[in-house]
C-alpha cells in the first residue's frame, strides 16, 4: 500500500486549470497532483487552456516527486497549454521548484503572491 503524502484540489474556471497544493508531497502525491491534472486537461477536448497553481500552503517535495512533476512538465509542454501563474511567497521553494522542474522554462509563467492577480493575469493573454 502506497500512502499519498500532500494534498491537492483541482477545479476549472473556464479554460483555467486552479490547482492548489497543501503539505509536503511524495511521489505518490505528486502522481495524483499530476493525474489530477491531467484529466482536468483531457476534460477540456483539446482546447487551449491556462493553468494556475497556488502553492501558498505547498511545504516541498522529495526527490522523487520532483522527479513525477518534472516527467509532469515534459509531458504538459506537448499540450494546449497557454501559459502557468504559480502564487507563491518562498523564493527558496520556487528556486527548489525551477532546479529539479528545468522543462518549466520552457512555459511561459508567470509569479504572484496572490491569487487575484496571478487570475487576472492569465485572463488577461485573451485565449
Amino acid at each position: 500500500m502506497h500512502i499519498e503524502h500532500g494534498e491537492v484540489t483541482i477545479e476549472i474556471i473556464d479554460n483555467i486549470i486552479l490547482v492548489r497544493s497543501v503539505g509536503a508531497f511524495n511521489e505518490y502525491g505528486a502522481k495524483k497532483y499530476t493525474e489530477g491534472i491531467k484529466a482536468a486537461i483531457n476534460g477540456l477536448s483539446s482546447k487551449k487552456f491556462s493553468i494556475l497553481t497556488n502553492n501558498l500552503k505547498f511545504l516541498g517535495a522529495t526527490p522523487e516527486a520532483y522527479q513525477v512533476l518534472e516527467a509532469y512538465n515534459l509531458w504538459l509542454n506537448t499540450q494546449n497549454l497557454i501559459a502557468k501563474a504559480m502564487v507563491i511567497t518562498s523564493s527558496t521553494t520556487l528556486d527548489v521548484i525551477n532546479m529539479f522542474s528545468p522543462s518549466r522554462s520552457l512555459q511561459q509563467n508567470e509569479n504572484f503572491d496572490n491569487e487575484a492577480e496571478a487570475l487576472a493575469w492569465l485572463k488577461s493573454l485573451n485565449f
